[in-house]
This record gives C-alpha cells, structure tokens and sequence, in this order.
C-alpha cells in the first residue's frame, strides 16, 4: 500500500504526535495495535516527518485551533483485545462515552488492588505546583505507574490503541474512591498556564490534552460524572467509561470542559482515570 493512501486523519494524528514530542517508534507501535501493516506503518511515519510544519503557524489568529483528535469511524472500535462501543459523542468540547472498556474482572481487580493503597485524595497547589488537600475533592485514591504489573500493562495498551496516544504520552491510571457524600466540585483537568504552579508541570510533560474517566462499579445514586456548562452529566457503570478533551497542540484551552464528579448519594464509587499529556517524561 502507498503512504499516499493514508487517511487524513491518520496524516493529522502522526504530525501531532510528532509536535508533542514523541518519538517515530512510538507512533508506529500505536499504529501497529491497530492493525496497520509494519512496514507502511513506518514509512507512513518517516514520509510525515519529513512534511513542512510550517503551515499552522500561517493561519490567521481568528480561525480555531484543532483540538487533539483520533479518526473514530463506527459504533465499535477495532483492532483492540476487547470491542470497545461508542455509546454517544458530542463535538465541543469532544466528548465520547464508552462502552465495555473494562471488564468485570479488571474491574475487580483494580479495586482490591486498590483498596489498602488508597489516601486522602489531593489537588495541585496554585502558587506552589505541590499535591494539597482541598475540601472540594472529598475522595481517596492511589496511582500505578505505567504498566506497573501485568494487569495495568495490558489497560495501558489497549488505551493507547483506543485513543491512538502512545503509552508514554499518558499518566499512570490514577484510581480513586467515593463514600457517600463524596464528590469533587466542578473543575479544569489541564494546568492554567497563568498560575504558578502549572509552571513544573508543563515544563515537564506538556500540558493535558484528555481524561478518560473509567468506572469501575455501579453506583446505587448520584456520583454522576457532570459539564455543567454543557447540560450533560453521566451516570457511572462499570465497565463504561468517558473520555473529554480541552486542549489542542499549541495549548490552546476549552473552559466548556469544566466538570466534575457529583455526590454519591447511595452506595459507593470506584473510578480509574487517565490523563493524557503532550509528550513522554524528559
């Protein structure tokens, strides 16, 4: 197959990853987990990187920046080691419920994994960049590092294939519990670039481009995940999961991507997150 035969989107999705700082083996390896020939996959790669990038830069200020995007075409997604369903979307800011992301029983084991690690939850301090304790997330939680153990290697790998951002580009699955009354007020998932304490971490990975929010229980009441300037909250089952975007490769920023997690009024809720980031650690 010619590499002139590479969709646009595919074509897109190379050269930002190439801006966001990772590196050709990693693009290929994505496109491999989803099914593209070896060879192509690498030439695809080589013949893009090779492109001028100037081009972005030309347009005019006034025309909107293009978040971060994946080609998704269908009610399944293919090429992973489970099908994966596409249950809605919604473009602006993009939104994307899951379906059958995670089975039962990782469902379960994450969580008894879990369960003795797990402490008071923290927020990113504004003018010092430290993990705090703040009132408005009200929740335990603990993290994995990439592809800490057997399990956690296989979800990080069939998420970079789900989203199409290499295993190194993302944060390790954060996991984090609710009790009753437990929620965490609307909020940003990106760093405000104005605020000092955004400045160590976006020096070092970039900014945050996604959040997967994956849930790992049914929840009797309550503990939706909430965009309030959207209208639109979603109601935790297991299995599922809700992927959103708020920023684009340059850092442009989408407010409308304000959300947050709402009380849990019966039972409890268990939930995994991802965090996708412009580029891999230095």
């Amino acid at each position: 197959m010619s590499v002139t035969a590479l969709s646009s989107a595919w074509r897109d999705w190379i050269r930002d990853g190439l801006e966001r700082g990772c590196s050709q083996q990693q693009l290929v390896d994505v496109m491999l987990q989803n099914e593209f020939e070896a060879n192509f996959a690498r030439a695809a790669v080589s013949v893009v990187a090779l492109e001028p990038r100037g081009a972005a830069a030309q347009k005019p200020p006034t025309e909107p920046m293009v978040p971060h995007r994946f080609p998704l075409d269908g009610n399944t997604v293919p090429g992973l080691d489970r099908p994966v369903q596409v249950l809605f979307r919604l473009e602006r800011p993009r939104v994307i419920l899951f379906g059958n992301i995670l089975s039962e029983q990782e469902c379960e084991q994450i969580i008894n994994l879990s369960r003795n690690k797990v402490e008071r939850s923290t927020t990113v301090d504004n003018a010092t960049g430290k993990s705090v304790e703040h009132e408005a997330r009200t929740s335990e939680g603990t993290f994995f590092l990439l592809n800490e153990n057997e399990l956690i290697e296989r979800i990080d790998r069939r998420l970079a294939a789900l989203l199409q951002h290499p295993i190194e580009c993302g944060e390790g699955l954060q996991i984090l519990h609710y009790n009753v009354g437990g929620e965490y007020r609307p909020h940003f998932d990106y760093f405000d670039p104005n605020i000092p304490g955004s400045k160590p971490h976006l020096e070092e990975r970039g900014q945050r481009i996604g959040t997967l929010v994956m849930y790992l229980n049914d929840v009797e009441a309550g503990g939706e995940t909430i965009f309030p300037d959207l209208g639109l909250s979603v109601a935790p089952r297991r299995g599922h999961g809700v992927y959103f975007e708020y920023s684009d490769d340059s850092g442009t920023l989408d407010p409308l991507s304000l959300h947050g997690g709402a009380p849990v009024i019966r039972g409890d809720k268990w939930i995994a997150t991802k965090w996708l980031r412009q580029r891999a650690s230095r």
